[in-house]
Formats: structure tokens, C-alpha cells, sequence
């Protein structure tokens, strides 16, 4: 069972909220809750109205946890700090590092802006929930967990787990009694309209197909994915796995096959992105093909393949 179009319930005490593009999740304990991901700037001014149309209090939500220090999973935590006053904002020591860097901030902020129109352009949001600018170029952490570590919600406790490959900072949290795992972007970006994936493992491919497989075995009921879905029944989120790894290592394939037959990363890359592009126009043509270029690079060096000085 896929479920989207939030807002929408996962289960009793699991919210899908935001956007099918940028969505957050709201866990709730009887006393409190906590927000899960950090989503686009737009997510903060919309979760907000979410929230109030459910008749639930600001001072509700006492945790917003970050699942990894990309600007498409952060930059609603500024919004949402300001507006939620009990809130903790928990991340990987990574992820809290990367925040406080001036110059990467600068860069989400472009991004961001990018996103923002994109969304707006599709009708997905309006103007009112454009996010103000940043007061100040970081995003501020107030506790970081790491692998082994728990997260306590009211009484019901998630393990943490690193799960790189997408980025060095990724985080996975998982209830092992409800079977609830989410994996933000660890499996990449699935568009189940098209039944494609378009695998992320920009810091490692290796790491990423060994996260994906560590994720399949924790047997969980409910995958909650960073963007379009949520995936729930153990027989669909086995499938899930099972097409994903699959997809990932014929990707791989594919970008090692066509550097056998003498294309340069670029030529690669260009192809990709734009392949990826004509099933999703919220991002720009030129953002999808440089990270097309970081996959491509991520395939030559787990094969060893030199990668042509230009």
C-alpha cells in the first residue's frame, strides 16, 4: 500500500504532513510529539496551517528531528524553531556541523529559492507560503544523536541508525514494536508514478547499496521516505527494498557500460540528468545533471575507472 496527498494519516499516531514533493512526519504521544524531517522553506509556513487546521497546539511538538543536513530536509527548521516554543532540533554531529557553516547555508538558500519557484510553478503551494529570509546564515542544532542512540517520544522509543551513502550525515529512525522506519533519502528519489528510481548515493555507492540492505532487514511494516511516499504492508516494504537495491545496481551498470564504450563523465551525466528531468520537472534540468555527475563519479571510483582530466 502506497499512501500520499497529505496531510494524511499513516497510522493512530503517524501524520504524513507537508507536500508529496517535501513531506515531514508528525509522530504523536498522548502528551507530545515530535516533527521528523526539515523539509523545503515553503514546509514551515504550510505544516503550520496543517497543524492548526488539525487542532494541534504549537506547544504540542517538542522535537524536530533531522534526518540529514541537505537543504531540501532543512530549511523549514528555521521557520518552524520560531514558531514551535518548546522544540528541540535534534541532527547527526554532521548534519550540526555543516548548519553552522556560513557558506554552505548561502548555497541552500539559492537552492531553496530554486525549489520555491519550482513548487510555486506547479501550483503546489502559494506566495504566503514563501519563507522569509534567514536571520542569520545557520541553522542552529540542540542535540545530536548517533548510531545506537534512542529518541524518546512520549514514551515510545526510536533507534537511531547512520545510514550513509547519500551523505555522510544521514540518519534512519526505527521503532522496532510498530515496525515505523523512516529512511529519508537512503533508497534515493522513488517517483512510484513512473516506478523509477533515481538512486542518490552521491558520497558512496558501495555504502549506499550496504545501507539499503541493513534498512531490508530491520523487516519494518511502514517505510517513511524523504519525498512522494510512504510505503506500508512487510510484503511492500519488502518488495520495496528488493526493487530499489535492484534498480540502484542496474543504474551502476548502466553509467560503468557507457564508460566502457568511451563517454566521459559529463556526456554520462548530461544523459542522466535529463532522463530524470522528463519525469520531474521540480527541480532545474542543470541541478539533476551535476548530480547525475557526482553519481557518475561515485560508479568510476567504486570500479576503479579513471575518470578523463579535462
Amino acid at each position: 500500500m502506497l499512501i500520499n496527498d497529505p496531510p494524511v494519516e499513516i497510522t493512530e499516531n503517524l501524520l504524513m504532513l507537508g507536500t508529496n514533493e517535501y513531506p515531514l512526519f508528525l509522530f504523536k504521544g498522548t502528551r507530545e510529539g515530535a516533527v521528523i524531517e526539515g523539509g523545503v522553506g515553503p514546509m514551515g509556513p504550510l505544516v503550520l496551517e496543517q497543524l492548526e487546521d488539525l487542532a494541534i497546539g504549537r506547544d504540542f511538538i517538542k522535537q524536530l528531528i533531522i534526518l540529514h543536513g541537505h537543504p531540501d530536509h532543512v530549511m523549514a527548521v528555521p521557520s518552524l524553531r520560531e514558531a514551535l516554543p518548546a522544540v528541540t532540533v535534534i541532527a547527526s554531529p554532521a548534519a550540526k556541523q555543516t548548519l553552522l557553516v556560513e557558506k554552505a547555508l548561502s548555497f541552500f538558500c539559492k537552492v531553496d529559492e530554486q525549489l520555491t519557484d519550482s513548487l510555486l510553478k506547479a501550483g503546489v503551494i502559494d506566495q504566503r507560503h514563501r519563507p522569509k529570509p534567514l536571520a542569520e546564515m545557520q541553522i542552529a542544532v540542540d542535540q545530536i544523536v548517533e548510531d545506537g542512540d534512542t529518541i524518546n517520544i512520549d514514551g515510545t522509543s526510536f533507534n537511531v541508525l547512520e545510514t550513509p551513502g547519500h551523505s555522510d550525515c544521514s540518519l534512519s529512525l526505527h521503532e522496532p514494536l510498530s515496525g515505523v522506519l523512516f529512511i529519508s533519502d537512503a533508497s534515493g528519489y522513488y517517483m512510484h508514478q513512473h516506478d523509477y528510481w533515481w538512486p542518490n548515493y552521491f558520497v558512496g555507492y558501495g555504502v549506499y547499496i550496504d545501507t539499503m540492505r541493513r534498512l531490508a532487514r530491520l523487516d519494518a511494516e511502514i517505510i517513511c521516505l524523504g519525498h512522494l511516499a510512504v510505503i506500508k504492508g512487510a510484503g511492500n516494504v519488502k518488495s520495496y527494498f528488493d526493487a530499489a537495491i535492484a534498480a540502484t545496481e542496474q543504474f551502476h551498470q548502466r553509467i560503468v557500460d557507457e564508460a566502457k564504450a568511451g563517454r566521459p563523465v559529463r556526456q554520462i551525466a548530461e544523459m542522466l540528468g535529463a532522463e530524470v528531468y522528463k519525469k520531474t520537472q521540480l527541480m532545474p534540468l542543470e541541478f539533476l545533471q551535476k548530480n547525475c555527475g557526482l553519481l557518475v563519479k561515485q560508479s568510476f571510483k567504486h570500479e576503479g575507472i579513471e575518470v578523463e582530466k579535462k
